[in-house]
């Protein structure tokens, strides 16, 4: 985004939106969709995995305390949100690992419809 509001020689001190400088641009956000698709990707790979440390911490199982304050948004938190499943939902899809990339497919198509008419 920097790059871009040098390009419109936009100072950092006028109060513009990303929004509103992707709009004057004919832009869109695809690298945000980029690293959602490879998230997804990373998070069938490893729960298909053997590897039962990189699981668990996917999956947010580490003992100790919480802290304190709102929780943070884990791994599996963007997971749920971005494939409208709940978690038992994406295990079960993602043994199957063709019907895992078509979910993949449909939730970054989904995002760029969001985007796109949010915009």
């Amino acid at each position: 985004m920097w790059f871009y509001r040098r390009l419109l020689r936009i100072s950092w001190r006028e109060r513009r939106t990303d929004q509103s400088i992707l709009e004057e641009l004919n832009e869109e956000r695809k690298l945000l969709n980029y690293i959602k698709k490879r998230k997804l990707t990373f998070f069938g790979h490893t729960c298909r995995s053997k590897c039962t440390l990189m699981k668990n911490i996917l999956q947010g199982r580490m003992e100790g305390k919480r802290q304190r304050g709102r929780p943070r948004i884990n791994y599996i938190d963007n997971i749920k949100s971005w494939t409208q499943m709940t978690t038992r939902e994406i295990y079960d899809v993602i043994l199957e690992r063709d019907v895992w990339r078509q979910m993949v497919h449909e939730a970054v198509r989904a995002a760029n419809v969001l985007g796109n008419d949010a915009g």
